[in-house]
Order: C-alpha cells, then sequence, then structure tokens
C-alpha cells in the first residue's frame, strides 16, 4: 500500500480515504466522519473532497454499496494534522512527499506538451539577418583559427570553442539567455552521453534538490525546460517526456 500512496485521477493528484485510514491506524468510518464534520465546519474545504461509491462483496455472491472519499493535498493536509500515534509523523511525510513527486511529474509533463505545441522557430534560411550573421561568425571563426592570440581572445569573449573536433562537452555552453542557476547546476550535475535519455521529471526534481542544497530558489518548471533547450538539449517524447544526450551524475554518499 505505501507504494500507492496518491494517484492521479481527472488531471489531479488525489489520496484515497480507505488508505489514509490504513496508514495511520484508524476505522475507516471514523475517518468518513472527521472528513464530513470538516466539511460542515468549513464549507470551502468541500472542494478538496470528492465523496466515491464502490461496491463491495458482502458474501454469497451479494454486494453492496460503500463510499469513500479522494482528497487533494490540502484536503488532506488538514485531515490528518490532528492524527496522533507513534509513527503519524512518518505517515504524513510520506504521503505529503508521494504527492510533491506526482505532482512535478505531471507538471514536467504539461510544461512539455505545451513546449512542443509551441510554433517552431523561423529557420536560419528564411532570416536574411541571421542568415548573414552566421556567414559572418564562420569568417571570423576562420581567421581566429590561424592565430593563438585570436583563438584565447575569441574563448575570453566567451565565444564557442570551435577549433577543435572532441568529445561531446561536459560543461555547459555560455549562451546568455541560460540562466546561471541552470547552468550550474547542469555543469555540476550532468553528463553529456550519446544516446542518453533521462526522464524530464527527473531531471526538475533533481534541480530542486540541487537548489536546495546550494540555497537558491529553483526556477519554474516551464522556464528550465526552456534553458534546458537554449542549451541545445533536445527532447523526445515516449510514455513520458525525456531529454536527449544528457544522464545525471551519480550522487556521492556523505
Amino acid at each position: 500500500m505505501m507504494q500507492n500512496l496518491v494517484r492521479v485521477e481527472d488531471g489531479l493528484v488525489v489520496a484515497d480515504s480507505r488508505n489514509v485510514a490504513e496508514a495511520f491506524g484508524r476505522d475507516h468510518r471514523n475517518v468518513l466522519r472527521d472528513i464530513r464534520d470538516l466539511c460542515d465546519r468549513r464549507p470551502d474545504l468541500a472542494l478538496t473532497f470528492e465523496r466515491k461509491v464502490t461496491q463491495v462483496d458482502i458474501g454469497s455472491g451479494a454486494r453492496r454499496g460503500t463510499h469513500y472519499y479522494t482528497m487533494t493535498r490540502k484536503g488532506f493536509v488538514v485531515l490528518v494534522g490532528g492524527f496522533k500515534g507513534d509513527r503519524a509523523l512518518d505517515f504524513r511525510i510520506a504521503f505529503y512527499d508521494a504527492f510533491e513527486q506526482l505532482e512535478l511529474r505531471l507538471a514536467a509533463m504539461a510544461a512539455e506538451e505545451a513546449a512542443l505545441a509551441a510554433p517552431p522557430a523561423p529557420s536560419i534560411m528564411d532570416d536574411h539577418d541571421r542568415m548573414r550573421n552566421a556567414i559572418a561568425f564562420v569568417r571570423a571563426a576562420q581567421m581566429a583559427k590561424r592565430c593563438p592570440v585570436a583563438r584565447r581572445a575569441w574563448v575570453v569573449a566567451g565565444l564557442p570553442d570551435v577549433f577543435e573536433e572532441g568529445p561531446a562537452p561536459t560543461t555547459v555552453g555560455l549562451d546568455p539567455a541560460v540562466s546561471s542557476t541552470v547552468r550550474d547546476w547542469a555543469t555540476d550535475r550532468l553528463e553529456w552521453v550519446e544516446g542518453a535519455r533521462t526522464p524530464m521529471a527527473w531531471l526538475y526534481e533533481d534541480f530542486r534538490h540541487w537548489c536546495r542544497e546550494q540555497g537558491l530558489p529553483p526556477i519554474p518548471m516551464v522556464g528550465f525546460g526552456r534553458n534546458l533547450t537554449r542549451m541545445g538539449v533536445d527532447s523526445f517524447k515516449s510514455s513520458a517526456m525525456q531529454r536527449c544526450g544528457i544522464r545525471l551524475r551519480a550522487r556521492e554518499v556523505s
């Protein structure tokens, strides 16, 4: 049961009153009573609970209807806030973490779908100014390649190193549009591996964890995905959105 504390229904992450009763060692009838009391005292909380009916076997092939409630994270927090017991705190944290992880995955999927639905950027072939700038960049690189001093100045200026062939980069480029927080996280936590694919939800959860360790505020999920795209990290959609060519480094156990 502890592996399935929450689930997704109609696009919302919810917990089941039956699982709550089992986890906290309470009679389900008492949990139902507590929910009704909460809704009577605070009608605004009724939106966080939804009454459901299911059929149960009562023997000899007979069945009868019984009801339970699903609840959002807010409803769950209000309901169990006063529960007591030796392991009540452990179960509250376990449920809360399950809510957060599943909500993050839903947000990651929604953000990636929105990004894919956005109109594609115009091709450089259709933008004469971009084409002229690209040609000028190539000519400048060809000239700098023949002069060591010019090459060092090129690197100091933050321009991409286009002079040597080599393996995939292990650090992030200096695109000024990329958030410094995302760039530092990527340098610290990512490995660039050809053929690798990593779920977007895993990347964002690791980014949030890294930000907490560094004492930095994480940027929202949509902005995080846009920064990865600016860094040249392609996306791939299967059962869940993934990013190609990168994987997370193993965390050191202290």
